[in-house]
């Protein structure tokens, strides 16, 4: 699947990020501590632009597309860059990036995850209605079950599975789970706290 192919080539670029600087996996736009190969701080750039880019010797995914970052599968492309949003627990909403070694499991940490269309995953986000919001990006940040009701997911070592509603910690497939339970599993950051653990399979 070509989906897959797309999440493989993604996550190995994390990984040669992660090699070439120290351990440490980008942050999203806004966040500082990561840097682009060239040495520029990604601090007000996103990760495509600031590093994914970099390696795939692309200028600006906006304004050029880049096959690798979207889904084959993908009807409405006038309006998004990727397809496949950054972990926000990865992403770090504290200003620090993240080492690969800090996680508990890297192979059962999520670092990307197929959505419908926005640089970054959040597990608290719901999108009702299964379509772009223009002018409202919040509920593209849910997960996007393209494939036969599945989503493509990359791990941070690297590999690729593609993951049904049920195995996806999301409110859109527990919508009555509160949100630091859905924050709390190995899939999220490798946090693990066994007296609030109720999602099976994690």
């Amino acid at each position: 699947m070509a989906c897959t192919s797309n999440g493989k080539q993604l996550g190995m670029i994390y990984l040669f990020y992660a090699d070439d600087y120290d351990d440490y996996l980008p942050c999203h736009d806004n966040l500082k501590g990561g840097f682009t190969p060239g040495g520029e701080e990604i601090s007000r750039k996103n990760w495509l632009d600031g590093v994914v880019l970099f390696y795939l010797n692309q200028q600006d995914a906006s304004t050029e597309p880049v096959e690798v970052l979207r889904c084959p599968q993908e009807n409405s492309k006038e309006d998004i860059t990727t397809n496949y949003g950054l972990n926000y627990l990865i992403a770090t909403d504290n200003g620090k990036a993240l080492k690969i070694s800090s996680l508990v499991n890297s192979s059962k940490t999520a670092m990307l995850v197929e959505n419908y269309g926005h640089l970054c995953y959040n597990c608290n986000v719901v999108n009702a209605g299964k379509a772009h919001a223009t002018g409202n990006i919040s509920p593209n940040l849910a997960p996007y079950f393209r494939h036969n009701n599945q989503a493509a997911v990359v791990f941070a070592d690297g590999h690729v599975e593609n993951r049904s509603k049920e195995q996806i910690p999301s409110k859109e497939g527990y919508p009555d789970v509160e949100e630091e339970v859905l924050e709390n599993t190995w899939f999220n950051m490798g946090k693990i706290d066994k007296s609030k653990e109720t999602l099976a399979g994690f």
